[in-house]
């Protein structure tokens, strides 16, 4: 068992402080036809749309897993374009700071109809600006079958915005409405990151023995690429680190609301899995992140500025603006090993990467986050305690506001030879005690990307998938996506997993919102597939999966409630539950008559403010901008270029209740991105779209 201790100018600036994360394209003059319409999902339809909300407790007992959200009719020939697998939407960064790369599309299908593809089916990419496109053939497929087929490889432009457009041809196909997905994307230039690496720990916990060699090897195997900070805890016992610095400790973490030892974090985002042993659970989040660019570089030195004096100097380099968020550069005092003769009471000896103190303090430094080049530097002494030739300082750049570390670096290259204790035979699951400051809630995953019509989620692309939403209470363990356990219903090799066996806070509550599933009819079905093991007797976990037809702003039709063994698919495991095969998953249906009849009658006026997505964007030549309004107010909707600057104002004028939209026509203009933003008293919002040629 791991051992637990106890948000005009301003929006002018908004705009431009996001849009400067992508490269500029020239403005062009918008002709715009305005007027008043129907709204497209207006009265009936509108009330035929559904959110559906999965809720999770966490009891710290086994996994959940989830997958193929769908509603709708399923028909005999239905095949959809699911996914672009390997190119993520809206901001990446690169590794590289200009130039070009390369990469081989593929792209994800699957057969949501009732009977086997009788015929081959075409698949077609487009890619804008670069002009590339490729066609593939893929082989009849049967039904619930999911295949992914690769395009030719493609070299592309770093900064440029991709324009993508993936689709197919398949004659007898009765929906046409799913066989066609656009994307946008833009790789900004970026520099590699060092993943940090930073672990609590405590020399009584036997867990931490049981773990600590396999890290300390890890790490000192990648040495080079990776930081690392071990914080001491001492709530367990006895721990003479903790005791040399306390108020350090505690306070990194509060502000991870670690409850657990041994717990490992990297780059502020991924809680790492024991077994460390399992080389897997090390490496491939490692992998992740590296692979993941980030527009922030950072270089550190130490200067001995007499005995036991250090001073440190970061150079950070960032190459486009930030999103908005809480920089902050923090210094820390490392001790890169030390030989403790007064053994801990889990029998570890040797300590690696020790955290003695932070610099200026737990804070850190707020930082300039404009494009160029800044330095700064603290001065620290050297506690007599500390093994002087063994200091070094490893500093990080994070955003507070979702706690993501940008990148890290170290003073030290050096790597000590690796002693490592010997392993203990215990349990992989924590052992829990009771804390009372984990309680803090934290919204994240929302996207604002260019949506497709669907009525299947088989979470085979990015996650969370395009209009989806995540809301995650201590901002760590949640609904992730997992490779390697698919449900039954639709092929594929992905789906979602609720981390309850590492998620050692016990009682959060996690929820995730789909996408609006839209033009339900009262003989439709809810279905989705699960998988859970129960860990024993003692930790439940639970799962209610509520129905909203507001829009998600109120869930009141519980569709789904199951707990401990009531959620089991699987016999009880003490191992982490992965299912195995189709008999350890369950595909669960629920009729929506009950809730899409009863409100089809309900009136035209809607129940909020609200900015629709333009439809269809990417669009070529022309596009609707639809909105909501519940009472009569006047409205401004403005459209802006990629520098925040107004470009074209369409209403500033009284509308009434009801939902609303204008024509825009393009023809003859410049491809590009531009902003269209909704004001009224009380309510603002903005959402992005791409005119294509």
């Amino acid at each position: 068992m791991n051992n637990l201790i106890p948000k005009s100018e301003r929006l002018r600036a908004k705009l431009k402080t996001y849009l400067l994360t992508a490269s500029v394209i020239p403005a062009f003059l918008m002709l715009l036809i305005p007027g008043v319409y129907p709204e497209l999902n207006s009265g009936t339809v509108a009330s035929r749309n559904i959110v559906i909300g999965f809720f999770a407790y966490n009891g710290y007992g086994n996994n959940l897993y989830l997958d193929n959200v769908r509603t709708g009719a399923q028909i005999n020939y239905d095949v959809k374009v699911t996914s672009l697998l390997n190119i993520p939407y809206d901001t990446t960064y690169s590794v590289l700071q200009s130039g070009t790369d390369t990469i081989t599309p593929r792209i994800g299908i699957s057969n949501v109809g009732r009977v086997a593809s009788a015929d081959s089916i075409k698949v077609f990419l487009r890619i804008d600006p670069i002009g590339y496109f490729d066609s593939s053939m893929i082989a009849p497929i049967g039904s619930g079958v999911s295949v992914a087929t690769s395009m030719d490889r493609i070299t592309y432009p770093i900064g440029v915005p991709l324009y993508l457009s993936a689709y197919l041809s398949y004659d007898l196909d009765s929906n046409r409405s799913n066989d066609t997905l656009r994307q946008t994307t833009v790789v900004l230039p970026g520099y590699k990151r060092k993943v940090l690496f930073e672990e609590f720990t405590s020399n009584s916990s036997p867990s931490c023995a049981n773990n600590n060699s396999y890290l300390n090897q890890f790490i000192n195997n990648n040495f080079s690429e990776v930081c690392a900070i071990k914080y001491h805890l001492g709530f367990l016992g006895t721990d003479s680190f903790y005791i040399a610095n306390p108020e350090g400790s505690d306070a990194r973490r509060r502000y991870y609301y670690a409850s657990a030892v041994p717990l490992t974090i990297a780059d502020g985002k991924t809680f790492i899995s024991i077994p460390y042993g399992d080389s897997l659970n090390l490496y491939v989040p490692y992998k992740n992140r590296q692979l993941r660019g980030t527009p922030i570089d950072i270089t550190v030195t130490d200067e001995r500025l007499g005995p036991g004096v250090i001073r440190a100097t970061a150079t950070v380099n960032i190459l486009s603006a930030l999103k908005p968020g809480n920089y902050r550069l923090r210094f820390n005092a490392v001790e890169r090993y030390r030989y403790d003769t007064l053994q801990g009471t889990n029998g570890e000896s040797n300590f690696y990467d020790i955290f003695r103190n932070v610099f200026p303090d737990t804070n850190g430094i707020p930082i300039n986050t404009s494009p160029g080049t800044n330095q700064y530097s603290v001065t620290y002494n050297i506690d007599p305690r500390w093994q002087d030739t063994m200091i070094y300082t490893c500093a990080f750049i994070q955003n507070d506001a979702d706690r993501e570390v940008m990148n890290s670096a170290k003073s030290r290259v050096d790597v000590a030879s690796v002693i490592c204790d010997k392993p203990i035979g215990i349990s992989n699951k924590a052992d829990l005690l009771n804390v009372n400051d984990v309680n803090r809630g934290i919204a994240f995953g929302e996207t604002d990307s260019i949506q497709s019509s669907l009525i299947a989620e088989p979470f085979e692309a990015f996650f969370p998938p395009i209009g989806w939403r995540i809301f995650n209470q201590d901002g760590f363990i949640s609904y992730d996506q997992f490779t390697g356990a698919n449900g039954p219903s639709i092929g594929g090799i992905r789906s979602v997993i609720m981390n309850f066996y590492d998620y050692n806070i016990p009682g959060q509550r996690d929820s995730m919102y789909s996408t609006s599933y839209v033009n339900l009819f009262d003989s439709d079905t809810l279905r989705f597939d699960y998988a859970y093991a129960q860990y024993n007797a003692t930790n439940i976990d639970s799962l209610m999966v509520k129905v909203s037809i507001d829009g998600g702003t109120s869930f009141p039709y519980e569709v789904f409630r199951k707990g401990g063994l009531g959620l089991a698919t699987a016999p009880q495991t003490s191992s982490s539950f992965v299912p195995q095969n189709n008999t350890e998953w369950r595909s669960f249906s629920f009729p929506l008559s009950g809730i899409v009849s009863a409100t089809t009658s309900s009136t035209n006026t809607p129940g909020k403010f609200e900015l629709h997505q333009n439809f269809p964007n990417p669009f070529n030549p022309s596009t609707y901008i639809s909105f909501s309004i519940p009472v009569r107010s006047r409205v401004k909707l403005i459209v802006y270029d990629m520098l925040g600057r107004e470009v074209r104002q369409l209403a500033d004028n009284s509308f009434e209740p009801g939902n609303h939209k204008v024509v825009f026509d393009a023809a003859g203009l410049s491809s590009g991105i531009y902003f269209y933003t909704i004001s009224t008293p009380g309510f603002s919002s903005t959402k992005r779209m791409a005119f294509i040629k």
